[in-house]
């Protein structure tokens, strides 16, 4: 049985040549609008990097298609940095890198190619893939699917939303440890085939790959254009955080559904930490935080304390000790008296936290 800390990426493809190509060459790059231009579009990009930015050395790749998961491998990298390269100049990041087209899916034939070069059209949409990572199988288990029902089954006896359930309009999500190893587990212990991988189409990796570096990423959260871009920030560049929630030896994942199930709208926590200590058995986090790059006020507060009112609930209900998760609303400043919206049951786990003024802070190593 495989027991192992690290937490997964959960991908969803459209096709089986698709799953074959990245199985293949063992890299993966999402479908992102180029150029970046629009209030929208820049939302998105910088959601997606910030996926990106969750990913780190060891985690594991894993794939849905037409019901079934398929395991993809581990991510190659350099232990504690980001995990993740950047491809081409389409998008702010890739501008400010300079980054040159090293993987380009616009020759395949199921894309229309444009007179630009990485840019390809798919379901009449102008269509490039900004970041990229490398995958390779270190456990033998490359190609090994399951039913994903399989999966939902086993994940049915947690009381309450993970990741890779709530997947739905998502491109791809970070998995919990706790869910991680279940699904490893699954895929060597009952895998029900294994796809074969040859090669069909002639897409390959062109040139020197360009690893995101945090010196194309802003150094001063104050001048965070949006939410999405002040998350991708923090997470690919924990050293911009003040010391209280700097992420020592813990695993980070973003958008975690910290809510009841729900028909629609479950509430996302913007930034967890999965740390050694699990909770759960590694499906619930140690450390939530919420985010806001304006001023935070009642509306804010009031999210973090239904996240806490919650998993409180988890404690009373499923005897789940939810006791020792620290709550933080972190923001570059606050409403006047904002505590006092606090609950008195909850005044000493949740803290608001302003951003640094002081930008020089040092590096240390953050993660499992």
């Amino acid at each position: 049985m495989i027991h192992l800390s690290q937490k997964g990426l959960f991908i969803t493809l459209y096709d089986i040549e698709t799953l074959k190509l990245y199985l293949n060459k063992g890299i993966y790059g999402q479908h992102l609008p180029p150029h970046i231009e629009t209030r929208g579009s820049k939302r998105v990009y910088y959601r997606t990097m910030a996926d990106y930015a969750c990913c780190r050395e060891g985690d594991h790749v894993f794939f849905f298609l037409k019901r079934k998961i398929y395991y993809g491998g581990q991510i190659k990298g350099e232990g504690t940095e980001p995990s993740f390269f950047v491809n081409g100049n389409y998008g702010p990041i890739g501008r400010k890198a300079n980054a040159q087209l090293v993987w380009d899916e616009s020759i395949r034939t199921r894309y229309k190619e444009t007179k630009d070069k990485g840019i390809f059209i798919f379901n009449e949409t102008e269509r490039c893939q900004h970041f990229l990572i490398r995958f390779e199988d270190n456990i033998g288990i490359q190609g090994n699917f399951i039913t994903s029902d399989v999966l939902y089954f086993e994940l049915g006896r947690y009381p309450y939303p993970l990741p890779s359930i709530s997947i739905m309009n998502m491109g791809f999500c970070i998995m919990t440890p706790g869910e991680t190893r279940i699904l490893l587990n699954l895929l060597t212990e009952n895998n029900e085939g294994t796809e074969e991988y040859e090669m069909i189409e002639d897409v390959k990796l062109q040139g020197k790959m360009k690893e995101y570096s945090t010196s194309f990423s802003i150094q001063d959260l104050h001048i965070a254009e949006i939410e999405a871009q002040l998350e991708a920030t923090i997470i690919a560049n924990p050293n911009l955080l003040p010391d209280e929630l700097k992420p020592l030896k813990m695993n980070i994942l973003r958008q975690v559904p910290i809510s009841p199930f729900k028909s629609y709208q479950m509430d996302r926590a913007d930034v967890c930490y999965y740390g050694e200590q699990e909770i759960a058995e590694g499906t619930l986090p140690n450390v939530i935080i919420e985010l806001k790059n304006k001023q935070a006020g009642k509306g804010e507060i009031e999210q973090v304390i239904r996240y806490a009112k919650w998993l409180h609930k988890l404690r009373e209900r499923f005897n789940i000790d939810t006791s020792n998760i620290e709550y933080y609303l972190f923001a570059p400043k606050f409403s006047k008296n904002i505590e006092k919206y606090i609950p008195n049951e909850f005044k000493e786990r949740i803290k608001t936290v302003s951003f640094p003024s002081d930008k020089k802070q040092k590096k240390i190593d953050f993660f499992i």
